[in-house]
């Protein structure tokens, strides 16, 4: 009489499951962090893109308006929340608030659903006097909140987007995020005429990933004398 070998199936041990199992969580973390990664890269981007529009809006709005001297002139920002400018008789009535998006006719919230700051020169918005080739811009966007370092000065314009975090900003219902705490943050939101641009440094006391955009005086010039609105 032939014995078969009797074959046992042998299963996982706890210690095996457990093993696997932390190897699926240390994948799936590592999958969720990259398409986390991409994602934010892909609001910035998206958000770079939509500052780069305002600026041709802005732009263009220069080239189709003209002050009462027939002089070309920048919208006011927006300091009601409806998307429209807001004048005091033929001057701003204020310099920064939010963008004017329905008057420029384009989109008023970045990627992560916040309004973008908007700040102008007085001389520049004048709906009765318009500004001319000898106007001189009062903003400047530096490298840091000291500004030791300028990046751009004598601009007529800036819109800001406050990033991923949105400190300091307020939300497309019109709702106030909390405030700022880095420094360079706090610059962009204490309402006078310095703004700051750099690279992204994460969360801790240097936080910032705001993203700047401006308009320079020399290419307004160029985009309005080849509009045929100036000199």
């Amino acid at each position: 009489m032939t014995t078969r070998p009797i074959h046992q199936n042998r299963g996982f041990t706890l210690v095996e499951l457990a093993i696997v199992l932390i190897i699926i969580a240390l994948l799936s973390g590592g999958l969720m962090m990259t398409m986390g990664s991409q994602i934010d890269q892909r609001a910035y981007r998206d958000t770079q893109q939509l500052l780069q529009d305002l600026r041709d809006a802005l732009l263009g709005y220069a080239a189709s308006h003209g002050a009462a001297d027939g002089k070309p002139y920048l919208p006011c920002p927006d300091t009601d929340g409806d998307g429209l400018e807001n004048r005091t008789g033929n001057v701003c009535t204020g310099a920064e608030g939010f963008l004017p998006w329905s008057d420029l006719g384009i989109g008023n919230q970045d990627a992560w659903n916040n309004r973008f700051r908007y700040r102008v020169t007085p001389l520049f918005a004048r709906s009765d006097i318009g500004f001319t080739l000898s106007s001189t811009g009062a903003l400047r966007v530096c490298e840091q909140a000291a500004c030791t370092a300028s990046l751009a000065t004598q601009l007529p314009a800036v819109v800001i987007s406050h990033g991923r975090n949105g400190l300091g900003g307020t939300s497309g219902t019109n709702i106030a995020n909390p405030a700022a705490t880095s420094a360079d943050e706090l610059e962009n939101t204490n309402a006078d005429n310095d703004f700051v641009m750099h690279t992204i440094t994460p969360p801790g006391p240097s936080e910032f990933d705001d993203l700047v955009v401006w308009i320079s005086p020399n290419i307004l010039y160029n985009r309005l004398i080849a509009a045929g609105r100036l000199p």
